[in-house]
């Protein structure tokens, strides 16, 4: 009787002690939702819950990856301190935004190359209604008529604004407007493209 009294005191003593190195692991584990990677080369941003801010511009860059363009280390912001910009969810302006690196570009002869820099590739800002985007791409306008070196070439699709770098060529940034079907609305001048189609 007592032997099979302290089998099962040992059998106790281990099965507590499991549970307890189980519960000690699953409260060393996050508690949150761990989101899905965003791509293996592309990071997603997940600081803030504000309700203005959306995923649409993830939806439009699939379109530019998948025609085959040379895109790389994208990056979706979901809130406005990451935004290069600062105005992701600001009212009247994009609630999505997302930038891209473009591989032919050298990063090295780019003047302003910091991390989500449209210099390095482009960015896709997706906003609540057409006019905002296109109020969006008239003020980029406007800034490339006084500094026509840092020009951007910008696309219009509806509430989705395509900009890209200056570095790229006429037909390399018309490559990146065609799967969206989208109309320029601002063209650099030619002796900062660089880039090859």
């Amino acid at each position: 009787m007592r032997r099979s009294s302290l089998r099962h005191l040992r059998t106790a003593a281990v099965l507590a002690s499991a549970v307890m190195l189980v519960s000690i692991v699953l409260s060393a584990l996050p508690q949150e939702k761990i989101p899905l990677p965003f791509r293996a080369g592309h990071r997603q941003d997940r600081h803030t819950s504000t309700a203005t801010v959306t995923d649409e511009a993830e939806t439009v860059f699939r379109l530019v990856e998948g025609a085959g363009l040379p895109v790389e280390n994208a990056v979706l912001y979901a809130h406005r301190e990451e935004d290069p910009d600062g105005l992701l969810g600001v009212q009247n302006n994009y609630r999505s935004k997302l930038t891209f690196e473009d591989r032919r570009i050298d990063g090295g002869a780019v003047t302003a190359p910091d991390p989500g820099s449209v210099h390095l590739g482009g960015a896709i800002e997706v906003f609540p209604g057409a006019d905002a985007a296109r109020s969006r791409a008239e003020r980029l306008q406007t800034s490339a008529a006084r500094s026509p070196a840092h020009a951007e070439h910008a696309y219009l699709k509806g509430r989705i604004l395509l900009r890209l770098s200056p570095y790229l060529t006429e037909s390399a940034a018309d490559a990146y407007a065609a799967p969206l079907y989208a109309t320029e609305v601002v063209r650099p001048g030619p002796e900062r493209n660089t880039a090859d189609a």
